[in-house]
């Protein structure tokens, strides 16, 4: 998918901020933007029922290993949201609460 350079300039400052808040370079944010779009290929594949439970829990537990030891080191606190119909990995430097987990920086 190509962007104009005015989408590109916009996701790039969006992308900043949410560094700048969080404490973390702009290569760390890709780092959980990448895993957030193989945990929503397989949320997606779930939903979609083309995997079995055991497949889809081998599949995301990796992934959310990596993740969550990515965001120990670097004193985040992490939400996962499983719909496939929005963004996957939120991040915030306080607890972020299942029930306003959109408070945190949504990492797209």
């Amino acid at each position: 998918m190509e962007h104009t350079k005015k989408e590109r300039e916009g996701y790039n400052k969006s992308r900043q901020r949410a560094c700048d808040v969080l404490g973390i370079t702009i290569n760390r944010y890709n780092a959980y933007r990448r895993l957030g779009a193989e945990l929503h290929k397989i949320y997606e594949n779930n939903c979609n029922g083309e995997l079995t439970e055991a497949a889809y829990e081998a599949a995301v537990t990796p992934l959310y290993v990596a993740t969550e030891r990515m965001a120990a080191q670097d004193g985040l606190h992490i939400f996962f949201q499983t719909d496939p119909r929005g963004a996957t990995v939120y991040l915030d430097t306080k607890e972020i609460p299942d029930n306003n987990y959109t408070q945190a920086k949504c990492i797209y």
